[in-house]
């Protein structure tokens, strides 16, 4: 997409009162407790263990860390990851 097309892009966002972040695509990380995390417009999967998920974003990498974590499901654009979850870092 060239300059000028993300420049009306955005103004038809901004006009359509679309949030910046959706209209952005930017990721979107909910948090429930420390239990459950869900991430939506990621890029792909990095690193995926028991106590490390690394996901590529739009503009950086989005690192999950605890234990016995896991995805419970996922799409081409929203993941769901359970278990203990102790930290969360952009790098």
């Amino acid at each position: 997409m060239s300059s000028s097309e993300k420049s009306l892009f955005k103004r038809m966002a901004k006009a359509a009162q679309i949030p910046e972040d959706l209209a952005d695509r930017a990721v979107l990380v909910h948090v429930t407790g420390q239990e459950s995390v869900l991430v939506e417009n990621y890029r792909g999967i990095l690193e995926y263990t028991d106590s490390r998920l690394t996901l590529q974003t739009k503009t950086c990498r989005l690192v999950i860390e605890g234990s016995a974590l896991y995805i419970s499901y996922y799409t081409g654009e929203e993941m769901k990851i359970n278990g203990r979850i102790e930290q969360i870092h952009y790098c």
